[in-house]
């Protein structure tokens, strides 16, 4: 089982998720995530354009379950931390995620979960996860790199009319026993991530 923000968010099936991504402002996206019912499941909104690029993962009634940063500094080579509600505590911190290769023209992140024992070489630590590509076109897809397991992918996308004034829509798989919560946080970080190129 892959449960990183909750088992709450872990079925025992695969999981099919419709995602809505519009741009309310020049500097504001929102993700919109409904079940194939049509069912609003989470919301993640946040500004695109500010220093720390802080984003909020929220359920159906509004209460956050975790938010999403830029770690520091905005650098070349970014590197996101994800946290608790909206807490920036260090025993809050889920996961974080980096561009393993600064030079890529293809968007991925090594994702790794906080470590018991920190170490002061992380550049030879093994990520716990691994994504890759994008939800445009359907190539992002996660891994868990050691036995090169897929947990979840972007297998349709259902509009492309709207991609130019930035509303358009896409489905994801979610295999079972994986965390969904988890699964969106990552597609949201690989979008910013690879709008800033």
């Amino acid at each position: 089982m892959v449960s990183v923000v909750g088992e709450m968010f872990c079925n025992p099936y695969t999981t099919e998720l419709v995602v809505r991504r519009r741009r309310e402002s020049l500097r504001r996206d929102r993700f919109d995530v409904f079940d194939l019912s049509d069912n609003l499941i989470f919301t993640v909104d946040g500004g695109t354009w500010n220093i720390r690029r802080k984003r909020v993962l929220r359920d159906a009634t509004g209460s956050p379950l975790l938010s999403m940063r830029t770690k520091g500094i905005v650098t070349m080579r970014y590197t996101w931390e994800v946290y608790k509600g909206e807490s920036t505590e260090p025993h809050d911190l889920l996961f974080s995620a980096r561009e393993p290769n600064l030079l890529s023209f293809k968007t991925s992140l090594d994702v790794s979960l906080p470590r018991q024992q920190p170490s002061t070489d992380t550049s030879s630590i093994e990520p716990d996860f691994r994504t890759s590509g994008r939800y445009i076109g359907s190539s992002f897809k996660l891994f868990e790199p050691i036995h090169n397991t897929l947990l979840a992918e972007v297998v349709h996308d259902l509009s492309w009319g709207g991609l130019i004034i930035g509303k358009y829509s896409f489905k994801v798989r979610v295999n079972p026993y994986v965390d969904f919560a988890f699964v969106i946080a990552l597609l949201v970080i690989a979008d910013d991530t690879s709008n800033l190129r």
